[in-house]
């Protein structure tokens, strides 16, 4: 598809930006969700008199509807369009959070908090493939990490929303708060939020032509007289991934990232627990959970900027090989408060630096009409293990692991989830010195 290649050598229309500007937004929808729920935990637990494994079912069911979502709405994105999945996965969370603030009891509270996260998981996966399409080449690697920043962004304001309405209104009126941030971006969405050329080129529903001029004309493109030919199309689903060549890579993808994300939820969740118990100052680990959380948002940032003069490919390879050696370094001055602060701030920047690079070096391994299948299943794959990740380091500690020895293990598997995608991208045909990855075929 030529026309796509030329779209993406070329400078991003207005259109194109307001577009990755929308999917922006709708990721900070996942990280405001995360954070009220959260926040209104404390509260929760109290009204409720719930005692510590229903809470923690409780704020794992959010994560369970997101692995689903993930795993089976967005393959949906490659049959009915990117548009239309993004509007519907965003009824769904404005709908579970709204049922969450009527929720009567903790059992209907945790059904709801799936049917949010279901949404939500769903329109994460898919808008990273959306991002993608609409991504000019030289650009695409900054895009994602501003994109990326969207989620502890949402986090950040997650926290303040939530913080002077539970003690005035109770922990429902974060879910209503929520509901209508939800809604918000359900009509912006409607608004402004175009469907994706690849989609409409690839899978070419009823009236494609016409729909693809006007996104041509608002673009200042020339118009299509018809569609451009095309070669037999993958029909976007899961079987597909397990076809010749591409079995290997997609196992070898889903072992990358799930890998990665191990590491990176084992971070995010139990290092400000570990640092409290080990200092028995829990205001330590609140500052530990800030400190990375910030460092988050910066390591964002800064792979926008290296993502300039970099490829994309050489950030995530870095990120995974370095952060395997700042968990080490964190083991090792685990007892030493000042600098395993500074560390944590490390920790989290590359930690976002690995999560920008998978996000901006992926969708373009699969074809058009199997990348929202492809992208779902390996987001939704590590939406599994970011539940896995936690219980496993429980029983690490109640085994008598101690909490530097952790830190020191999760750097192996950054290492060999560093090996894995240099892997894939050799399968892909993909040099590593190369600028930009082709679009891998079903074989």
């Amino acid at each position: 598809m030529d026309i796509l290649k030329d779209l993406r050598q070329a400078p991003m229309s207005r259109l194109q930006i307001r577009a990755v500007a929308v999917a922006t937004a709708l990721m900070m929808i996942d990280g405001i969700d995360i954070a009220v729920a959260a926040y209104a935990a404390p509260a929760l637990s109290r009204t409720w008199n719930l005692d510590p494994v229903t809470l923690g079912f409780l704020l794992s069911s959010g994560l369970v509807g997101m692995a689903a979502g993930s795993l089976f709405l967005t393959p949906f994105s490659d049959r009915i369009g990117r548009r239309r999945l993004t509007l519907l996965a965003l009824v769904l969370t404005g709908a579970g959070m709204l049922l969450s603030a009527l929720a009567a009891d903790v059992v209907q509270l945790m059904a709801f908090r799936v049917l949010a996260g279901l949404g939500i998981g769903g329109m994460i996966a898919n808008n990273n493939v959306f991002v993608s399409e609409y991504s000019s080449d030289k650009r695409r690697g900054s895009i994602f990490g501003i994109y990326t920043a969207g989620f502890p962004i949402g986090a950040t304001l997650g926290g303040l929303i939530a913080s002077p309405l539970i003690p005035q209104f109770g922990w429902r009126s974060v879910f209503v708060a929520g509901a209508a941030a939800s809604l918000v971006m359900l009509a912006v969405a409607w608004r402004f939020l175009p469907e994706s050329l690849d989609y409409l080129l690839s899978r070419r529903p009823n009236h494609a032509l016409t729909r693809v001029n006007a996104i041509m004309a608002k673009m200042g493109r020339p118009l299509l007289a018809e569609l451009p030919s095309q070669e037999q199309q993958a029909k976007g689903r899961i079987g597909e991934l397990f076809t010749g060549r591409m079995a290997t890579r997609t196992v070898l993808l889903w072992a990358g990232y799930g890998l990665m994300i191990a590491a990176y939820y084992f971070a995010t969740t139990w290092t400000p627990k570990l640092m409290a118990t080990a200092s028995g100052d829990d205001s330590l680990g609140v500052t530990m959970g800030l400190v990375i959380n910030t460092g988050g948002i910066a390591g964002a940032v800064l792979f926008a900027v290296l993502a300039i003069f970099l490829d994309s490919r050489h950030l995530l390879l870095g990120g995974l090989l370095a952060s395997a050696g700042i968990y080490l370094t964190f083991g090792l001055v685990f007892h030493q408060t000042s600098i395993a602060i500074l560390i944590g701030m490390v920790l989290g920047v590359l930690t976002s630096v690995n999560v920008c690079g998978f996000y901006a070096t992926t969708p373009s391994l699969f074809p058009a009409a199997l990348r929202g299948t492809g992208i779902g299943w390996m987001i939704g794959i590590g939406r599994l293990v970011s539940i896995v990740s936690p219980i496993f380091v429980g029983y690490l500690l109640a085994g008598g692991w101690p909490a530097e020895a952790i830190f020191m293990l999760f750097g192996a598997p950054l290492v060999v989830s560093a090996l894995a995608m240099v892997a894939v991208w050799k399968m892909s045909g993909q040099d590593s010195t190369t600028s930009q990855p082709a679009l891998a075929e079903v074989r």
